[in-house]
């Protein structure tokens, strides 16, 4: 029978090289700056929602507008910071991207089939603390790719559905906040472990 224990090395040498990669990239390019931007993308357009919501109207084209914005907002700030090509620069840069691709796709068909439902859906905002189920999923596994730790932002991003369901009226307000405050925690994290790392002027 073949042993198939040198295969195996192989593929945990390959694969802890490229959890290496991932992470060097992370704090030899600007991705920690680039998290702590996002998340203050986020937290206006999660404000603006709450006010929209609050104070103005339900109609769905205020929203489509402002999570539009956002998500161009964010593709800009990923351009101008790391520059093109940069789900390029690792493979599992380039997975992570799609799984997190795919949490938008399935995050836009959520709410779309809400406002299809129409009044009572909008009424009860039941699509709302979906949002941070799927969150959950997505951190889930890029904590399984990249670090089990992010298992923490995983359970984080589920606490913040329970939250969004006790206090419904103010969720779009609570996902703002939530998600700002983990990207920014792990903007910080990153910063201090290139503190620690990184030559500042390497000669």
């Amino acid at each position: 029978m073949t042993d198939c224990k040198p295969a195996n090395n192989k593929l945990t040498t390959a694969w802890f090289e490229l959890r290496s990669d991932l992470i060097q990239i992370g704090l030899t390019q600007k991705w920690p700056e680039t998290l702590g931007w996002i998340g203050f993308a986020h937290l206006i357009a999660s404000l603006s929602c709450h006010i929209c919501y609050k104070y103005v109207t339900i109609d769905p084209l205020p929203y489509l507008f402002i999570w539009s914005t956002q998500l161009t907002t964010n593709l800009w700030i990923i351009r101008k910071l790391i520059g093109r090509g940069w789900t390029k620069s690792s493979p599992l840069i380039g997975i992570l991207a799609r799984i997190w691709a795919t949490f938008l796709i399935i995050s836009f068909s959520a709410t779309s089939y809400s406002e299809i439902s129409a009044d009572q859906a909008n009424h009860f905002n039941w699509f709302k603390p979906v949002w941070a189920s799927l969150s959950c999923f997505a951190w889930a596994v890029t904590a399984w790719i990249v670090n089990p730790w992010f298992v923490l932002a995983a359970v984080w991003t589920w606490a913040m559905g329970w939250a969004m369901i006790f206090w419904i009226e103010e969720a779009y307000l609570i996902y703002g906040i939530g998600w700002a405050l983990l990207l920014w925690i792990i903007s910080a994290i990153l910063m201090r472990k290139r503190h620690k790392t990184v030559p500042e002027n390497p000669e």
